[in-house]
């Protein structure tokens, strides 16, 4: 009994291990994995819906959603993309022009010179420069997004199979925990997203009139700026309302300052209205722990690492209470 009990533990902690070896050796292999399966989820999530309202089977509800956004992006590229590119093309042109007078406006005001002397904001705005490294650099963008859309693909189609894969590689005994883990873990990246995915939507839509009521200049490339950046909580704003107050400032002093105040009012709409009512909320997460979770991840492991950060954190955050805190308080269960 004593040998079978060790050989089990052995059995247990051994691919526990191999993982937590991988995290020390290629951490960013397994970030791409992540964000694979959030690929993954957000296509089970769409596919899911579809086949629940139309009562047929999952696969086939996955197959039209997946036709239903392959077409989108037809339509997209045939009739919106060039105008977005057009814009995205002013903006880098113009950005310059707008950190120039923004830094000739802080100058012009002395208290604000005193504040923001640390802060080059000139390297804020896109350079010429190194243009081979950008080449080589969209090369790596481009291949690493292929093999996230190729995971995502694969793990939306047969989910299952990877779970009871991966479960088989623990003794029976702890295969349904590991089953369990895995559906605590796609639970929570599927309450995150979705979540995420209106409030990314929402604050583009907001972002949108509101910078097309103050007639700033390429106000639809920088609605589409600050829905993206939604994604990353807390920093993804902050870098979205960069590029608007400078365009705002080609317009006028106070329009720069509505601005400010557009984007304000907009974070705090969605920070104390949008997201708790769309989560109910189940996936809070602590603000503080966000923000030091984000330094953390960037620091390790750069834009990825920040981008991923909170839906990681999600998920840790929901296994530890469905899982571990169980354990070691059982009047939490």
């Amino acid at each position: 009994m004593r040998a079978k009990a060790s050989r089990e533990r052995i059995a247990f902690w051994l691919p526990i291990a191999i993982f937590a070896l991988l995290v020390l050796i290629a951490p960013d292999i397994l970030l791409l994995v992540f964000a694979g399966l959030l690929v993954a989820v957000f296509l089970r999530m769409g596919g899911n819906a579809i086949a629940r309202r139309l009562h047929i089977r999952e696969g086939w509800g996955l197959a039209l959603y997946s036709i239903m956004l392959v077409c989108l992006a037809v339509l997209f590229f045939l009739y919106a993309a060039q105008g977005l590119s057009d814009q995205l093309d002013q903006l880098t042109t113009a950005l310059p022009k707008a950190m120039k007078q923004v830094q000739d406006f802080i100058d012009s005001h002395g208290w604000l010179h005193s504040v923001t002397r640390s802060i080059d904001l000139g390297s804020i705005a896109p350079s010429s420069k190194g243009a081979a490294t950008t080449v080589m650099m969209s090369i790596g963008v481009i291949g690493n997004a292929m093999l996230i859309l190729f995971i995502g693909v694969y793990g939306a189609v047969e989910p299952q199979l990877y779970r009871r894969g991966i479960a088989a590689l623990f003794p029976a005994s702890k295969r349904d925990w590991v089953v369990a883990s895995f559906a605590t873990g796609w639970a929570a990246l599927s309450g995150w997203l979705f979540a995420q995915l209106i409030s990314m939507t929402v604050i583009g839509l907001l972002t949108f009139v509101g910078l097309w009521l103050l007639n700033v200049p390429l106000a639809a490339i920088l609605a589409i700026l600050a829905g993206l950046l939604t994604f990353i909580p807390n920093i993804g704003p902050v870098l979205s309302a960069i590029p608007a107050l400078a365009m705002g400032l080609t317009v006028s002093p106070m329009t720069m300052l509505w601005v400010a105040v557009l984007y304000l009012a907009v974070q705090a709409l969605e920070s104390n209205l949008i997201t708790p009512q769309i989560q109910e909320k189940a996936m809070s997460l602590p603000p503080a722990l966000i923000i030091a979770f984000q330094l953390l991840m960037g620091s390790f492991f750069g834009l990825l690492g920040l981008a991923l950060a909170t839906p990681l954190l999600a998920v840790l955050m929901m296994m530890t209470r469905r899982h571990y805190l169980p354990l070691v308080r059982p009047e939490t269960a």
